[in-house]
């Protein structure tokens, strides 16, 4: 019986060291995060496909919230949501932020000053966190027609070139979703939310940037 318990324990342990030893990827953003649209989305959301393609040594998490800003005053800020602090109390080790689509809105949208301000807010105060995480910025995808109010002018002509030289100004890697899901009018059937295949050209590119930060981790 003696025997049994030692083996017991030590399998516990094993299996306690395995988890904690796993990278915990925090990805933050809005319905196109959240999967709207997507049937399944335990398995074919742009998280879900990454937790997939990364396999067990990483613990991927949704935190995507339908219809958040970047601004805190936006309609909907996503730091307004449970979401927000549950990612924060993941304490993730890398944080993919994909925020911008819905701050493009007439009624969000006030220029390009505070929709910064707040979106470096969100990622410094990620990055401030006890993991100290890899920060990942991800450029908005295009948005193929103008639906839910959401506007690919402004998203192509202000916020674009605003968050890539906040991305650069704080050496945070950049993610360019817009040109991956450009000429893809065909995976976003709403013109707004990619598909599950749409979803896997994402994840596809998000991939990249995890692996290139996973070994800058301090672990």
């Amino acid at each position: 019986m003696k025997k049994i318990t030692i083996l017991f324990l030590y399998l516990m342990l094993t299996f306690t060291a395995a988890i904690a030893q796993k990278v915990r990827v925090a990805c933050i953003g809005n319905s196109i995060t959240y999967g709207h649209g997507i049937k399944d989305r335990a398995r074919d959301t742009y998280p879900a496909q990454l937790q997939a393609l990364l396999g067990d040594d990483y613990d991927v998490r949704n935190f995507g919230v339908s219809g958040t800003t970047a601004q805190k005053e936006g309609d909907f800020p996503w730091v307004s949501t449970n979401e927000y602090k549950a990612a924060l109390a993941f304490l993730p080790e890398i944080a993919v932020i994909k925020l911008g689509t819905n701050d493009s809105k007439p009624q969000n949208w006030t220029g390009n000053e505070r929709f910064i301000r707040d979106l470096e807010a969100l990622a410094q105060e990620f990055a401030a966190l006890e993991s100290h995480p890899r920060i990942i910025i991800c450029l908005p995808a295009k948005a193929y027609e103008v639906r839910w109010d959401i506007h690919d002018d402004i998203i192509a002509g202000e916020e674009l070139p605003a968050i890539k030289s906040m991305a650069k100004r704080n050496h945070w890697r950049l993610v360019d979703l817009y040109r991956a899901t450009s000429g893809k009018q065909e995976r976003f059937p709403d013109g707004i939310h990619p598909d599950e295949q749409g979803a896997g050209i994402i994840a596809a590119k998000v991939l990249k940037a995890v692996k290139k930060e996973r070994k800058a981790l301090k672990r």
